[in-house]
């Protein structure tokens, strides 16, 4: 008796202080301050300790002379600058607040000049969860909110930095408030329907994905490794092996010369410029296989669960309903081994700088690729084996009018350089211009061979791409609006091609419809309207 005393007297107090917590209002970590002013303090550091060296001699001086040198000034003004930056950053911290209300989220700042910014429960799309190694030091976590909004699509709305426990308890009732605004039930999305209190959330957020095990997909470190070489750009190989070959050059020819001392000084601004993009490059060739190490992802109810990342831990919750396409890529490596990867196009996910793509399924075979799909999206997963009709023929009677405009700008540019240059240059000139009309005619080989579009009753499919390849599948009901053209050769042929348009970022709202015959417009629009 006494026991179920004391654990009914423990729940009604952890329920009354969730109702306390729900109510107030709460501030960012503190944390975010060194965040936004970390980069800053980092240059002004190592500007200190380069003044001191430099003027050690100075500073030994018992007249204080130093004081009125004019390093010594410059690095007073920037450490002034740099108090009353971070004097301004911890005001607006401490007058910012952040509450949940019953359906919206308000964020309140300044006191003078007071702002509130509401965002309706109802229109967010995404809410995420990220940590990077800042964020790790001090056991924090950034809470990323955004909202079914064209004109934000290319940003994140709101970016909260709280506790791990804090953040995975807003994200938590952020999500249960979403839920009751759609009128949706726990029971049909896998969370637990009851506001979770900040120390329990840890385990509610993610309940299926502790373990590997639990996971509908999970990419071992093999899985990583064959990501990582078929996502290798063939451009960035060639500009890494160039650098590097002419690098090696330049410095024999260097060690070749007699004043070695006098040539290494000239030379050093070219050897760390070479130095800095090969490590830009071998990055960017490197950088996914550590980006998506511990890939997870699980399918519960209407939303998709997704944690990856090394030196930047992510985790995605992505409602179903919101997903406004799904891409299909192909790398140059990728289409030699007969690999494919998926991401999903939506607002929320990969419209940050540093998150150019929403992964789904990682390279893998297209079996793999179908049944991954069924376990995590199967209401695009039939598309994977819908046909694509490719170009009609009458396509290169279409691409004449364009083909023509670009070889006449290209010799009306030769003209004029040959004209203003020296005769010596003529040949480099006009080779020049004949290797970009070389480049058109092997591009629009490549398309014809690559781009086309199918459209059944479910979706409309768009392939295109040159050495690589991209399928984008969405559903009718998706598309903002589309649009069909056609010049006055192709409509001689009875061909057109068109534009749609989804809500998403700007790299992902508009897609090209390839040329086509028949009357698939008509169909399109017909499903558009009855979907």
């Amino acid at each position: 008796m006494r026991l179920h005393e004391a654990c009914g007297q423990k729940g009604n107090e952890k329920m009354k202080e969730n109702e306390m917590r729900q109510g107030r209002r709460f501030r960012n970590h503190i944390s975010i301050i060194l965040e936004q002013t970390g980069a800053v303090i980092a240059a002004v550091f190592v500007l200190i300790v380069t003044q001191l060296f430099q003027g050690i001699d100075e500073l030994t001086e018992s007249d204080l002379s130093f004081i009125t040198s004019k390093g010594f000034l410059i690095l007073i003004g920037v450490i002034t600058f740099l108090a009353v930056s971070l004097t301004g950053q911890v005001l607006v911290w401490a007058r910012t607040y952040i509450s949940i209300e019953e359906n919206a989220i308000v964020i309140e700042k300044g006191r003078v000049n007071k702002k509130k910014n509401t965002i309706g429960i109802r229109n967010i799309s995404n809410i995420n969860l990220e940590q990077n190694l800042i964020e790790m030091l001090f056991g924090t976590c950034k809470v990323k909110l955004d909202t079914n909004s064209r004109s934000t699509a290319d940003s994140t709305d709101v970016k909260i930095v709280l506790k791990k426990s804090d953040a995975l308890w807003f994200q938590q009732e952020v999500t249960r408030k979403m839920e009751e605004a759609c009128g949706l039930t726990a029971g049909n999305s896998g969370t637990t329907g009851t506001s979770a209190y900040a120390g329990d959330a840890v385990h509610s957020v993610y309940p299926a994905m502790r373990e590997p095990a639990d996971c509908d997909v999970h990419a071992g470190i093999a899985d990583i490794l064959q990501h990582g070489f078929y996502s290798i750009s063939i451009l960035s190989v060639v500009i890494f092996l160039l650098v590097i070959t002419g690098t090696v050059i330049s410095v024999a020819e260097v060690l070749g010369r007699a004043d070695m001392t006098a040539s290494l000084a000239g030379a050093a601004a070219g050897i760390l410029a070479a130095v800095f993009i090969i490590l830009s490059t071998l990055w960017d060739t490197v950088k996914d296989f550590v980006r998506y190490y511990d890939f997870r992802a699980k399918r519960l109810g209407d939303k998709i669960y997704i944690k990856y990342g090394f030196f930047k831990k992510v985790e995605y919750t992505i409602p179903v309903d919101k997903i406004q396409a799904l891409k299909i890529r192909q790398s140059f490596l990728a289409r030699i081994g007969r690999r494919y990867m998926a991401e999903i196009v939506n607002v929320g996910i990969g419209d940050d700088k540093e998150e150019q793509h929403s992964f789904l399924v990682l390279y893998c075979t297209e079996e793999k690729l179908a049944e991954k799909l069924s376990l995590l999206l199967p209401e695009f997963a039939s598309s994977v084996e819908q046909p694509v009709e490719k170009l009609p023929a009458s396509v290169w009677a279409a691409w004449t009018v364009p083909a023509a405009l670009y070889i006449i700008f290209a010799a009306a540019g030769a003209l004029v350089c040959s004209a203003l240059a020296e005769d010596k240059y003529l040949p480099h000139i006009w080779g020049t211009a004949a290797a970009l009309v070389i480049m058109l005619f092997a591009g629009m080989a490549l398309k014809y061979h690559t781009a086309g579009v199918g459209a059944d009753d479910r979706y409309l499919k768009i392939a295109g791409g040159y050495f690589a390849m991209q399928y984008l599948t969405v559903r009718y009901r998706n598309i903002q609006y589309i649009e069909f053209s056609q010049n006055f050769i192709a409509r001689a042929f009875g061909i057109k091609k068109g534009e749609i348009h989804l809500l998403a970022s700007s790299a992902n709202t508009t897609h090209t419809i390839p040329y086509f015959s028949g009357d698939k417009d008509e169909f399109i629009k017909r499903k558009m309207l009855h979907f």
